[in-house]
């Protein structure tokens, strides 16, 4: 008999991820996941590109970032240098023909990516070199110089900075490149070896753009330290990984504007005039990873066509465009699915992703010119245990705008009953909640909720128009359209209007915190990592003076009266209902300290709040905490509601 999904669901829920398309398209190799002893484990397994079963290919517990060798000799791949759980991150090659991988650097520093030169002599990779690694401790004093002194879920960051090197593949011997006081990250190896492609943080303004800000540029594969660094995209925000033409004489690569830092634009760089064409329009935003624990997918220039991975509308999928801008973006494949793992054969002919769907949590599928294969059933056993809340998707018209909504129906749903419902708030504000498996709506519609969840304007993949519409106007239009959704979805006859909660994580913590000051509607509220006061946020936040300047539209000592009228801290006098507040100790991104400060306005006012503080997480814990403190979460999320609503 099918259970509903719980918060046990942590120690459950398989992973599968990167898939690397073998050169000669025959193999697609990926890593997978589980939960062992109440940790992550990871390995790298491949299937035939035509389906079959999957083969363990490595025995590592924490194996990742399967690359192949130009000839496919040679399978390569990220793991620690030893059985240390903080040990640096090294090379190892597998060689396919049989035979135990072999590590093949022994850095003190960890590597973060790499690219295979094309001979298959050497590769190109980004290593942290952190010159405090293992020496903190807690007499040791921290002398920071900038503003981006310590990054969420990296830790601080004073004098580590990320350097390209070339590593020869039969030796390991490593020679660095680049140097300096700059971030270089994403190298790609020109077609004749002698050039990489990368993104670097090397502007003059670097403190009003880091950690996202970046540039394209490009130098020799042969130089050493200090060689010459091109920058091809002076002005751009940010830049993603590029892609060489056939030829080597142009690039393709996404990139953000200063003005519309969360719409992407695909363009095509002359490689050596600089000049610039743009290929796509913001009908489709090219997907540029997430920063810091998911880089750029690959994307590959191939004939006069680029593919790539794309965001449009709440879903994604696989996009041709011709590299000369003649003619609009041609979506590949179209599924109601989010695609969070992406690569593509040289060729272009070859595609493999990570495909997870509103009822399945993530396989691994390849896509031929005119065949498609499931190559995992990672979550076959998951999904056969579980029931799952079915989901709708619908909009809404409010003010002009269509707002994209969804709601998860709990398990075992009978319309003639009368159901409780928490709304869901993403975070961002320019976040949006797709159209794939969402582990922590489905705990809640498991417990017996309706689960809302909306996506007002400021979310993305909606057109640069609709995402821009947050900026500056924070508790504004967007929790308008929140509530109106609300109230639609409140006159359906299975909704109980009396019995509503809502939670929030991080930008989805300040919105739940700004509605409760502002409305008594809901029986209880849990705000994950709230941001509450705009104007302490934003000298505290690894962020704040870069991403928070542009949000909410200047610096707070010259805008006082707006920061403290959009701050939910203002209202905290006016909250009626009972309020949880969940926060990472370890979290810079929205440090615990705005959640202290909501907490003790509600306390000493003797409203009903209680605060759980999450050692040693991060504002990423949700996606990479402690598997035992990511369940606690969810448990304490269900308590509450149980409690009050």
């Amino acid at each position: 008999m099918k259970s509903p999904i719980g918060p046990d669901i942590v120690n459950q829920l398989p992973v599968v991820a990167s898939p690397a398309i073998s050169p000669d398209r025959s193999v697609v190799a990926y890593v997978r996941g589980q939960f062992e002893d109440g940790k992550r484990v990871s390995w790298i397994e491949c299937a035939a590109f035509a389906g079959g079963d999957g083969r363990r290919l490595t025995s590592g517990k924490a194996d990742s970032a399967p690359s192949w060798a130009p000839d496919g000799s040679v399978l390569s791949f990220l793991r620690p240098g030893s059985d240390d759980p903080g040990a640096p991150r090294q090379i190892w090659l597998l060689p396919t023909d049989g035979g135990e991988a072999r590590q093949l650097t022994d850095l003190p520093h960890s590597v973060a990516g790499f690219d295979w030169l094309p001979d298959g002599s050497g590769i190109i990779a980004t290593v942290d070199i952190d010159p405090h690694r293992g020496e903190r401790d807690g007499s040791k004093t921290t002398v920071v110089r900038d503003t981006y002194y310590r990054g969420d879920a990296l830790g601080y960051r004073e004098e580590a900075w990320h350097q390209l090197f070339r590593i020869d593949a039969a030796t390991g011997d490593a020679v660095q490149l680049t140097n300096g006081n700059y971030n270089h990250a994403h190298p790609v190896v020109s077609p004749d070896g002698r050039w990489v492609a990368f993104t670097a943080d090397r502007t003059v303004d670097r403190e009003k753009r880091r950690p996202f800000g970046s540039e394209l540029c490009v130098m020799s594969t042969q130089g050493v330290g200090g060689g010459h660094i091109e920058r091809l995209t002076p002005g751009v925000m940010s830049a993603g990984k590029p892609c060489w033409s056939p030829d080597g004489s142009a690039l393709a690569v996404s990139v953000t504007d200063m003005s519309q830092r969360h719409q992407a634009y695909l363009e095509r760089i002359e490689r050596y005039s600089g000049k610039r064409t743009r290929l796509t329009d913001d009908t489709v935003n090219p997907q540029t990873g997430f920063f810091p624990i998911a880089g750029p997918p690959t994307m590959v220039w191939h004939g006069d066509e680029i593919t790539f991975a794309g965001d449009a509308r709440g879903r994604s999928g696989v996009y041709r465009v011709r590299s000369d801008g003649s003619q609009p973006v041609q979506e590949v494949r179209a599924e109601a699915e989010l695609i969070n793992g992406f690569d593509v054969s040289a060729d272009g002919q070859s595609i493999a992703i990570v495909s997870t769907t509103p009822d399945v949590p993530g396989e691994i599928v390849a896509i031929g010119a005119d065949t498609q294969a499931v190559l995992t059933s990672a979550s076959e056993d998951f999904v056969d245990a579980h029931d799952i809340g079915e989901v709708e998707f619908f909009a809404v018209e409010r003010d002009g705008w269509e707002i994209p909504c969804g709601i998860i129906f709990p398990p075992g749903f009978d319309p003639e009953q009368s159901y409780p419902l928490v709304i869901e708030i993403h975070g961002g504000p320019n976040g949006f909640f797709g159209e794939g498996f969402n582990v922590l709506h489905q705990v809640i519609a498991g417990a017996g909720y309706l689960v809302l969840f909306v996506n007002p304007r400021g979310s993305s993949t909606y057109g640069a128009k609709f995402t821009d519409a947050v900026t500056v106007d924070w508790g504004g239009e967007d929790s308008l359209d929140l509530l109106h959704a609300l109230d639609v979805v409140c006159e359906r006859p299975y909704v109980d209007a009396n019995r509503l909660g809502v939670h929030g994580y991080s930008y989805g913590g300040y919105m739940t915190t700004w509605l409760i000051g502002h409305i008594n509607r809901f029986k209880a509220a849990i705000a994950g990592a709230p941001v509450v006061n705009l104007w302490s946020m934003w000298g505290v936040s690894d962020i704040g003076p870069s991403w928070g300047s542009y949000q909410w539209g200047d610096v707070p000592d010259d805008n006082f009266d707006w920061y403290r009228e959009r701050s939910p801290i203002t209202y905290v006098q006016n909250v009626q209902c009972p309020v949880l507040i969940l926060h990472g100790e370890h979290d810079w991104r929205v440090p615990i300290s705005q959640g202290e400060e909501y907490f003790a306005g509600l306390r000493y006012r003797g409203k009903i709040a209680e605060m759980v503080r999450f050692p040693g997480c991060s504002h990423l814990m949700m996606r990479v905490g402690d598997p035992a403190l990511v369940k606690e979460y969810y448990e304490r999320m269900v308590q509450w509601f149980k409690r009050y609503v």
